[in-house]
C-alpha cells in the first residue's frame, strides 16, 4: 500500500510564514483543511501557526474537527445542500453563501437551534463559479438582513478555481468599494473574505491594495505545499516537504518505449504520444489513479521520470536513477494539490502523521 507522510511541524512553519506576510498586508488568515480531509492534526498546526479559524468545503470535515476538540471558529466554504441545513445551523460559525433560498432555510434552522450563523455573501467577479452578480447584490442583501438567525457579516469572492480568473489589485479594490457601499451603519463591522491562496501573489509582489474594512484570506494549498498556486514557485520561508508519498516498485525491466502494433485510446480514453527512448529501463509502482485520481506525483530523484499512470500502475523511466531500483524498492515523491487531495481521501493510501 502506498503511504503518505504528513509532517505537522512543517505545516506549522509554513503557516507562520504565510500568516506573517498576510498580517503585514493587514489581512488575517483562515486555514483551509479540505486538501487533507479535515485532518485535526493539520488544523491544530495551522492554528498554532496563527490562523484565526479553520475553513473547509465539506461539512463532515468540520464535524470531525469540532468533535476532535477544536474550538476555533469554523467556516463552511461551500453552500450546503438543503439536506445539510440543520447540521450547518448546529455547527458552523461562518458560511460563505450565494443562494438566497439556502440563507432562508438556514435562518429557519438557526432559530430552531437557538443560534446565530454569520453569512458572507459571495460576489461573482469573473471565475464563473459561485457568486451573486454585483447588480443583484443589493436586493439579496436587503432580504437576507431581515432574516432572524442570520447575520450578514460582509462580502467575499473566489477566483482562480474554475475559469482561472486571476486576482487583481483593481478587483480587490472593487470588492472593498462594494462592501463600503453596502456595509456602513451595521451593528458590527463588516469583513471582506478576499479570496484564496491565489491572492497571495499580490501580497508577495507588494500589490495588495489598502482596504478600509477588516479582511481575511482563506489559505490551504499555499500552506500545505509551500508554493504560489499560480506559478508553483516556492514561497519565501516555506517548505515543500510537508507531504511525501512513498510507493513500492513491483517490476523493473528493460522494455521498448514505443507500443507494439496499432494503437487507440487507452483505458481513460486518452490518445498517448509516447516519447521514443528506445529500449530502456522501466519500473512499475503499486500506485495508480484509483489512489491519486488525476493528481500528479513528482519523483524526489531527478533521474526518475513518470511515463504514465493507469488505474493501478504507475510507469517510470529509471535510466538515470541515482540508485539501484528493483522490486521492493520504496520510492519517494512530491504531490501536486490534486494528488494530495486524492491521497488524503483514498482508503488505499496509508497515512503516517509526524507531529
Amino acid at each position: 500500500m502506498p503511504k503518505l507522510l504528513v509532517d505537522a511541524h512543517l505545516i506549522y512553519q509554513n503557516t507562520m510564514a504565510v500568516v506573517d506576510v498576510c498580517r503585514k498586508a493587514g489581512l488575517e488568515v483562515f486555514g483551509v483543511t479540505k486538501g487533507v480531509g479535515g485532518l485535526p492534526t493539520v488544523a491544530r498546526a495551522m492554528l498554532a501557526g496563527g490562523v484565526v479559524g479553520i475553513a473547509d468545503s465539506r461539512l463532515a470535515n468540520l464535524e470531525r474537527l469540532r468533535s476532535s476538540g477544536i474550538g476555533a471558529p469554523l467556516m463552511l466554504l461551500r453552500s450546503p445542500t438543503m439536506g445539510e441545513i440543520s447540521r450547518v445551523a448546529a455547527l458552523v460559525d461562518i458560511l460563505l453563501c450565494s443562494s438566497l433560498p439556502t440563507i432562508n432555510a438556514l435562518s429557519k434552522a438557526a432559530i430552531k437551534q437557538r443560534r446565530e450563523v454569520q453569512a458572507i455573501l459571495m460576489v461573482e467577479m469573473g471565475d464563473r463559479r459561485e457568486g451573486i452578480m454585483p447588480d443583484e447584490l443589493g436586493d439579496v442583501l436587503g432580504t437576507a438582513e431581515k432574516l432572524p438567525g442570520i447575520r450578514v457579516r460582509g462580502l467575499g469572492t473566489n477566483l482562480a478555481c474554475l475559469a482561472g480568473a486571476m486576482p487583481t489589485a483593481s478587483g480587490m479594490t472593487y470588492l472593498g468599494d462594494l462592501a463600503n457601499e453596502l456595509g456602513p451603519g451595521k451593528a458590527a463591522p463588516w469583513t471582506i473574505s478576499a479570496g484564496n491562496s491565489s491572492a497571495l501573489g499580490l501580497i508577495y509582489e507588494g500589490k495588495w491594495p489598502n482596504l478600509s474594512l477588516p479582511a481575511h484570506l482563506r489559505i490551504g494549498e499555499s500552506i500545505l505545499l509551500g508554493w504560489d498556486v499560480m506559478t508553483k514557485k516556492p514561497l519565501p520561508g516555506t517548505s515543500q516537504a510537508a507531504f511525501r508519498l512513498f510507493a513500492e516498485v513491483i517490476e523493473a525491466a528493460r522494455k521498448p518505449s514505443l507500443p507494439g502494433g496499432p494503437t487507440g485510446c487507452n483505458a481513460f480514453d486518452e490518445e498517448i504520444q509516447p516519447l521514443d527512448r528506445g529500449t530502456h529501463r522501466r519500473a512499475i509502482l503499486a500506485l495508480g489513479r484509483q489512489d491519486l485520481g488525476s493528481g500528479k506525483v513528482m519523483p524526489i530523484d531527478p533521474g526518475i521520470e513518470v511515463v504514465g499512470m493507469t488505474s493501478d500502475h504507475t510507469v517510470l523511466a529509471i535510466d538515470e536513477a541515482k540508485s539501484a531500483i528493483r522490486p521492493g524498492t520504496q520510492l519517494e515523491f512530491r504531490l501536486d494539490y490534486g494528488g494530495l487531495l486524492a491521497a488524503m481521501t483514498s482508503p488505499y493510501v496509508g497515512k503516517i502523521i509526524k507531529d
